[in-house]
Formats: C-alpha cells, sequence, structure tokens
C-alpha cells in the first residue's frame, strides 16, 4: 500500500500531532524567539505548510530523545 493513497501513513497521523510554533513553544517550554532561534539554525525538526511552520509531535519527541536539545551554555 502506497503511503500516501488510501488510508496510508499520512491518512493514520493524528491531528493533534500537528503542531503550530505557538502549540510547540508550550510542548518545549521555551519562548517563541528561542524556537526560531532552533529553526534558523535548523536545529529541530519542522516543515513549512504554506507561510507557517509546522511540527510533528513524535518527531520533536524523538529529537528530545536524541539530546538535540543539549546546546552550549553560552549560546
Amino acid at each position: 500500500m502506497s503511503a500516501l493513497g488510501g488510508g496510508g501513513v499520512v491518512g493514520k497521523t493524528p491531528k493533534s500531532q500537528l503542531m503550530t510554533t505557538r502549540e510547540t513553544c508550550r510542548f518545549l517550554k521555551v519562548q517563541q524567539h528561542t524556537l526560531y532561534r532552533y529553526l534558523r539554525g535548523r536545529q529541530i525538526p519542522a516543515f513549512k505548510l504554506g507561510s507557517e511552520w509546522r511540527f510533528v509531535r513524535s518527531d520533536l519527541e524523538q529529537w528530545i530523545r536524541e539530546g538535540q536539545t543539549r546546546l552550549p551554555i553560552n549560546s
């Protein structure tokens, strides 16, 4: 079965798993300027939907598990 057609992988992703920048800031407990700094540095998994950034919760959870949020103290 294809990933996009007829109830494939994309169709099974819960809508609540797709998050806005505001929801992502709450989830990560960071300020909006910090999230945009991560985006500018391509340090966080995200994609644009139109002109707005979107985040997949499971991608963020994996990113956290892999230790990607550990930035140098002086950053």
